[in-house]
């Protein structure tokens, strides 16, 4: 299935003639799109999600937020309250905002991974080029009004635009960082355990919290400050500060980059990190390998926007510290 769209004046911020626009640029989504893109929730005020986008001619992932400004089922004191799917265009995805231009057809190839994870792919079509003629013929001819099209059957042409998922660049955007930085300040305010299950979860999913935790850490261990490589490989696992099983959060500052084997022994409870970034190896097991990472500080990010939420931070040392002596299994607050 792929969704086309020819773009617009307005959405494209009023592009004048010496190239500057007015204001923000993003495309207008169809409402007849759910089955396409993620479904966004109606009740919760300008519903956001973050869509793994790939420009066009691109090895890069770019992180893109995709908003339902929904102010028309919320009691509003908006003039023009607004109810419509927004895709915002980025300084990653859209360079100097003139990538884009009016009467440009894009079509999104969603790509879906094993995990039921979408990617989706944009390709960029001008007018006088080749298969133009044919999506602009799709867009007039569809039932979706506004310049969209839904389209199930395989266009030929596009089969020829191979891409490899697994090989991406993933780069997120200041404006995305932006975004999910007032969500994570909103945590900031209260304490790990009144984060309710759903808190990020609508915003991140699994690769997408990974992606921005190994990120974040350059692609090494916070702990041992290494990783192993080979070709698409890498030992490195996003670890859940406040254990998924105890509702923790998708958001990345409950993440933190670990080893495989290192990540193991920190959902065990065998070591915990505290506010100071120090690590605090449980009695029980210094007679291990974990003994030599006792009082060190973890390998922090240089960007506030990745570091460790302090309260997570607490959590895990009040919560999952020690468990392994119990049963091994962690287990979820009475």
């Amino acid at each position: 299935m792929y969704y086309i769209k020819k773009l617009g004046f307005q959405e494209l911020g009023s592009p004048k003639a010496d190239g500057s626009v007015s204001r923000g640029r993003y495309f207008l989504i169809s409402k007849k799109s759910e089955d396409f893109f993620p479904p966004l929730s109606q009740t919760e005020l300008n519903d956001t999600i973050l869509l793994p986008v790939i420009p066009p001619n691109s090895t890069q992932k770019i992180y893109c937020s995709y908003v339902f400004h929904n102010d028309k089922y919320h009691r509003s004191l908006a003039k023009s309250p607004r109810n419509e799917y927004r895709l915002y265009l980025n300084s990653k995805i859209d360079p100097k905002r003139a990538y884009f231009m009016p009467n440009d057809i894009v079509v999104f190839n969603k790509i879906e991974t094993e995990q039921n994870i979408a990617f989706y792919q944009i390709l960029l079509f001008r007018k006088g080029e080749n298969n133009y003629e044919t999506l602009d013929g799709l867009v007039a001819d569809s039932k979706l009004v506004g310049g969209h099209a839904l389209i199930k059957d395989e266009l030929s042409f596009i089969k020829s635009f191979t891409l490899d998922i697994d090989s991406l660049e993933t780069i997120v955007p200041d404006e995305v960082k932006k975004d999910v930085k007032k969500m994570q300040d909103e945590i900031s305010k209260g304490s790990a355990e009144d984060i309710e299950e759903t808190k990020g979860a609508n915003l991140f999913n699994s690769v997408s919290f990974r992606d921005f935790v190994l990120l974040g850490y350059q692609n090494k261990c916070a702990i041992t400050n290494e990783a192993i490589f080979y070709d698409k490989l890498i030992n490195l696992e996003a670890a859940h500060i406040k254990p998924k099983s105890h509702s923790g959060s998708f958001l990345p500052c409950n993440g933190i980059a670990m080893s495989r084997d290192i990540h193991w022994a920190f959902d065990k409870g065998m070591f915990t990190i505290n506010d100071d970034y120090t690590i605090s190896v449980h009695e029980d097991v210094k007679n291990t390998l974990l003994s030599k990472f006792d009082k060190q500080k973890i390998n922090v990010p240089t960007e506030d926007f990745f570091k460790p939420e302090k309260n997570f931070l607490q959590y895990h040392k009040e919560r999952v510290f020690g468990l392994f002596k119990h049963s091994g299994v962690l287990r979820a607050p009475q």
